[in-house]
């Protein structure tokens, strides 16, 4: 999963290393909600959010061989609703929100 779609480096690729391994990649995607499909046609793997695994019946879920840290989470919009004071409000809520579960 790259969202910038050429950035292929990521906490998987950081486990990986600490243990002299590499990972090939054969695609990316821009979100995680497409890999499920992506999958289910394919021989590929993936490493994805716990949530996001357990919610597709059709995905056979191990736990990955290393331990893996977090996945950092980001917020998006459409230009659009960029500058609407509701939607502003909404984002700063949710970035207050995790800052405060970030510190403890």
């Amino acid at each position: 999963m790259s969202y910038e779609g050429e950035s292929f480096w990521g906490v998987t690729d950081d486990a990986l290393a600490e243990v002299g391994r590499k990972r090939q990649i054969g695609l990316s995607v821009s979100s995680f909600l497409v890999l499920p499909d992506v999958l289910a046609i394919s021989d590929m793997i993936a490493v994805v959010p716990a949530r996001l695994a357990y919610a597709d019946a059709r995905m056979q879920v191990l736990p990955p061989p290393l331990p893996i840290k977090g996945f950092t989470k980001s917020m998006a919009w459409h230009e659009r609703t960029h500058r609407d004071p509701a939607h502003q409000w909404l984002r700063n809520v949710v970035y207050d929100i995790s800052q405060k579960k970030a510190q403890h």
